[in-house]
């Protein structure tokens, strides 16, 4: 079983709330509880008393709210707090942030980002998400997909039948945990069974 890690998001945007929500979905294990928009009284108060292990704030919220924030999140050591930065966000502000995302970067640069940051706080069973617990097929398989392949194109690659194909998907869902390409993909990168440039060349 993976380790639920809660999540709470300060951004006012509606689209990149929504792109970060869809983000967090991406990683097995994040739960996210609640979203604020940075102009609530108290935020810091409030966002406390939802005991989330992770914090993500875009870092272009206001000046004078994102200070008293960082502050109060930044004493309480059991909480993971990121900072969502651009490549005009000044150091003076990304510097108080221990994590950052960069909002510039790509879905799996994000992804293998966001990953890294939890790393040390999201447990999971070893038996069960080690990639040696996948059989030779599945790891293949599994590559496959990180690629970008369908199944039907690695089926016809290895000359197996998209039934047989599907089954195997199956069960390297059903042994990692991990229901969504993006998400398969990401975990490919961070086992290193795959490199990014690989990824990216597949894609073209």
């Amino acid at each position: 079983m993976i380790e639920q890690l809660t999540v709470v998001l300060v951004e006012r945007s509606f689209l990149m709330r929504a792109g970060i929500e869809h983000l967090l979905e991406e990683l097995p294990g994040l739960v996210l509880l609640e979203v604020f928009d940075g102009t609530e009284k108290k935020l810091g108060e409030k966002i406390m008393q939802e005991k989330p292990d992770l914090v993500i704030v875009n870092c272009a919220a206001d000046r004078e709210v994102l200070f008293s924030l960082t502050k109060t999140l930044r004493a309480e050591s059991e909480i993971i707090l990121v900072g969502l930065a651009s490549e005009k966000t000044p150091p003076n502000i990304s510097s108080r942030f221990p994590h950052i995302l960069q909002a510039d970067d790509g879905k799996f640069e994000l992804l293998e980002a966001l990953q890294k940051i939890i790393g040390k706080r999201l447990k999971k069973n070893e038996a069960e998400n080690d990639p040696q617990n996948l059989s030779a097929r599945e790891l293949t398989i599994l590559k496959k997909v990180a690629f970008g392949l369908t199944s039907q194109q690695i089926a016809d690659e290895l000359f197996l039948s998209i039934h047989t194909v599907m089954t195997h998907r199956k069960n390297i869902t059903k042994k990692l945990g991990i229901k969504t390409v993006s998400g398969l993909t990401v975990y490919a990168l961070m086992n290193k069974l795959v490199e990014m440039g690989e990824i990216e060349r597949g894609k073209k």
